[in-house]
């Protein structure tokens, strides 16, 4: 009977562990990024076929009315640098979409992405 419940509990922490191995948004940055307070994080990500993105993220509080957020993205081939202008409207949808999808595979990039295409949100050094 021990050795059952043993078992069962190394699984159920076995699989939390994994678990927050998948999350990209913890509470911790989506409350940061919801009152846009300075700070900075990183996080890297590989693919299938092995290859390597690099993903540096900073918050640089609020001025007059606008969250301004920097995010660089790096690749063996390139990297991308993104200067966002966050408006408290873009920064709630963002945030609702982080609490939604915290490993930013789903609804959470598809607004990222939307956002970074938008001029005068957010400008690349790719442009």
């Amino acid at each position: 009977m021990k050795k059952i419940f043993i078992i069962t509990g190394l699984m159920i922490f076995s699989a939390l562990t994994a678990y927050t191995a998948e999350v990209l948004y913890s509470n911790i940055f989506i409350n940061k990024f919801l009152h846009c307070l300075p700070s900075k994080g990183s996080f890297t990500l590989t693919d299938e076929n092995g290859a390597v993105t690099t993903v540096q993220m900073g918050l640089h509080g609020w001025k007059e009315g606008i969250c301004r957020y920097s995010e660089t993205v790096q690749t063996e081939d390139t990297t991308t640098t993104y200067n966002c202008n966050l408006s408290r409207e873009h920064v709630n949808e963002l945030v609702s979409a982080m609490k939604n999808d915290p490993t930013g595979e789903g609804i959470a990039k598809q607004t990222w992405d939307k956002f970074k295409k938008i001029p005068d949100v957010c400008k690349s050094d790719a442009e």
